[in-house]
């Protein structure tokens, strides 16, 4: 059985990988931030049905992903990527 907190991690690593494409210049980079954000995606979707839920039961990102992503827009969406480094 795989822990909610595992799954949270993934679904915002997803979303960043996510505003990351949305918001990246380059067509390339933008395709592989978003090949990040639906392998995170999947990861949570297989997690899910390890603990036999759907995709129905996947969480919204958090408050901490959404406020990433406010500190991105402000400060710069390389700071985004350093947090998702670090996970």
């Amino acid at each position: 059985m795989v822990s909610l907190a595992s799954i949270q991690v993934e679904v915002d690593a997803s979303f960043l990988y996510g505003v990351l494409a949305d918001h990246e210049s380059d067509p390339e980079m933008a395709a592989v931030f978003r090949q990040m954000s639906d392998i995170e995606r999947g990861h949570a979707l297989a997690f899910l049905s390890k603990n036999g839920l759907s995709e129905n039961d996947l969480p919204a990102p958090s408050r901490r992903a959404r406020v990433l992503q406010w500190i991105g827009h402000i400060l710069g969406y390389d700071y985004i990527l350093g947090v998702l480094l670090d996970t």
